[in-house]
């Protein structure tokens, strides 16, 4: 009798271990196939990216050298620009948070924010000078369409340069130039002001300037000839003096002089000589 109890538990305690084997056994596989399901569905979606990822490119390929497009093509586009102005717009985005820290441009997205219109203020000494206004389409490639920029700024050339691959960096630099252009407009401004000074010769960038002056001691003309190479500068790059009385314009004075005008604004610069008493 005591034999037989003593089977009954062993059995007892037998099929409890088979059953706590298999509850352990249950949810280790349960677990495997729930690993196996989300290694499937990511191997689906990879071929799937892997699939788009040639269509665009093969899109784009086709595209850039003109080949006309089939049917099951415009599908693909449609997927392309919304990947194009989605990646424009956050580049957008973060120009617009630099704005508020660096200044010089506004931006607003328009057109259904298919383009954006730009604001690019210039300010000289502080003083707010003029604003220009651009419109740039954001579909397909990025292209200026409107704008009213002088003609005589390189607008073209540092579009070419850098409005495809760095919007940022073509603001900046158009920036640059504008802010420069209204620097040496104002300068211009400022001398007529003087009064003694004439500008004889003057070009549309204001790159190029003639000034005469009246030596003060000696009664003499001196023709003050200012070059900006670089057009990002409001300060010129050469400056020649030039008089009859070679022996003034090659005094120690009148050298200072001509570092004046290299490191200085020249409406700044002239009124130092006249301090100083080297022009009327």
């Amino acid at each position: 009798m005591e034999n037989v109890r003593q089977q009954g538990v062993l059995d007892h305690l037998m099929m409890l271990e088979r059953a706590g084997t298999r509850r352990t056994e249950r949810p280790q596989h349960s677990r495997l196939e729930e690993l196996r399901n989300a290694i499937a569905t990511l191997h689906v979606k990879r071929d799937r990216l892997r699939i788009e990822t040639v269509a665009v490119k093969n899109l784009k390929q086709k595209m850039d050298q003109g080949m006309p497009l089939e049917d099951h093509d415009y599908g693909d586009l449609l997927q392309l620009e919304k990947a194009l102005l989605t990646s424009r717009h956050m580049k957008l985005k973060d120009l617009q948070s630099a704005h508020s820290l660096i200044a010089g441009y506004d931006l607003m997205e328009c057109n259904q924010g298919k383009s954006v219109c730009v604001s690019l203020h210039t300010a000289f000494e502080g003083v707010y000078v003029e604003t220009y206004n651009m419109e740039v389409d954001l579909t397909r490639t990025v292209q200026i369409s409107r704008h009213n920029i002088p003609p005589y700024v390189p607008l073209e050339m540092i579009a070419k340069q850098t409005l495809q691959t760095d919007f940022k960096g073509f603001l900046q630099t158009l920036s640059l130039h504008l802010n420069a252009l209204a620097g040496r407009k104002q300068q211009i401004s400022l001398i007529m002001e003087l009064g003694t000074v004439k500008v004889i010769e003057r070009n549309q960038l204001c790159n190029f300037l003639i000034l005469m002056c009246k030596a003060q001691e000696e009664s003499e003309t001196v023709l003050c000839t200012l070059e900006y190479g670089d057009l990002t500068r409001y300060l010129p790059t050469r400056v020649t003096i030039e008089s009859e009385n070679t022996t003034l314009v090659e005094s120690q004075q009148w050298r200072k002089n001509r570092l004046l005008l290299l490191e200085f604004p020249v409406h700044c610069a002239l009124l130092t000589m006249r301090k100083m008493g080297s022009i009327a």
